[in-house]
């Protein structure tokens, strides 16, 4: 099983090969782009990983495919690099959501502790939206009255208080919460609402962690 996955975009390709070879040293599988637009054609890209955008690229620079980047919603870690950098061009990489700035001719070690330290932040990370994504999936089964029923558990209110802010019969508000645990698939109440508070997007407030778009996009 790989590591992690570093995209390298840059056209230089004497630059490519020195740095795939760097990382397959650490057990890191590297994808090589001399041109940007078969990588963001990819669709989706492999999980952890990092990637390395030169800010110079044919027919295009790197802030413009750092935005594209984000746009497709990819919360990658990027480190740009640049053989004409300056302090403009670095804080307007900032700005548009790179991770760190290089300058060439890169340090090899520097680069690498950067790679790996993004590659284990990029795991936590996407072992976060792996978690969310299984909440949202199952937040977005229930039907409306199930979804105000929860947020009444999720206040700690008892049956009897969420009957009465409901304007229900306790009878109906048990029937709810059976309905709950099943389609959350808990095996108790407690269960249910540590299973929609464990995203970790979504700690202080589990009523925000919904589809895009969703009905379940309330705030609490």
């Amino acid at each position: 099983m790989r590591d992690g996955t570093i995209y390298i975009i840059d056209d230089d390709p004497g630059l490519n090969a020195s740095l795939a070879a760097l990382f397959r040293s650490v057990s890191l599988h590297a994808e090589l782009f001399q041109h940007p637009q078969p990588f963001l054609d990819l669709g989706e890209i492999s999980r952890p990983a990092c990637i390395i955008l030169d800010v110079r690229l044919p027919g295009t620079n790197g802030l413009d495919v750092l935005d594209h980047i984000r746009r497709l919603g990819w919360s990658v870690p990027v480190v740009m690099i640049s053989g004409h950098a300056d302090v403009g061009t670095a804080m307007r990489a900032i700005r548009k959501g790179t991770n760190d700035f290089l300058e060439k001719p890169v340090n090899d070690t520097v680069l690498l502790q950067l790679v790996q330290h993004f590659i284990s932040q990029d795991a936590s990370g996407f072992a976060c939206e792996l978690i969310c994504d299984s909440v949202r999936g199952k937040l977005d089964t229930l039907t409306e009255r199930e979804r105000a029923v929860l947020q009444c558990m999720l206040h700690g209110q008892p049956n009897k208080v969420a009957a009465r802010q409901l304007n229900l019969s306790v009878k109906a508000v048990e029937g709810h919460r059976i309905n709950l645990l099943h389609k959350m698939g808990c095996a108790s109440p407690a269960n249910l609402v540590n299973a929609v508070g464990s995203c970790p997007k979504a700690t202080r407030n589990p009523q925000r962690c919904c589809r895009e778009g969703g009905a379940f996009c309330t705030t609490m």
